[in-house]
C-alpha cells in the first residue's frame, strides 16, 4: 500500500510539473502568436516605405530627365546660332 501511495504522489508530482511545463509553452506560443500579428503590420509598413522611396526616386529621375533636356535644347540652340554666325560672316 506503501508504494501505492508513493506512486500516487509521483504521478502527481509529474502531472504538476507538465501541466507547469505546458502553462510555460502556451506562454511561449502566445508570445509568438503576438509577434507574428504584428509581422504582416511592419510588411505593410515596409511596403509603403520602398513604395514612397520608389515614388521619389522616379520623381527625382523626371526632374533629371527634364533638366538634362533643356540644357540639350540649349546646347542645340548655341550650335544653331554658332553656325548661323559662321554662315553670315562667310557668306
Amino acid at each position: 500500500m506503501a508504494d501505492l501511495e508513493q506512486r500516487v504522489t509521483q504521478l502527481e508530482r509529474e502531472v504538476r510539473e507538465i501541466r507547469a511545463g505546458m502553462q510555460t509553452t502556451n506562454a511561449k506560443v502566445e508570445a509568438i502568436d503576438n509577434d507574428m500579428e504584428g509581422i504582416p503590420g511592419l510588411i505593410r509598413a515596409e511596403s509603403r516605405l520602398a513604395d514612397s522611396r520608389s515614388a521619389r526616386v522616379m520623381a527625382e529621375i523626371a526632374d533629371l530627365r527634364a533638366a538634362m533636356d533643356n540644357k540639350f535644347d540649349a546646347v542645340l540652340r548655341a550650335v544653331a546660332e554658332i553656325v548661323a554666325e559662321g554662315r553670315e560672316k562667310s557668306g
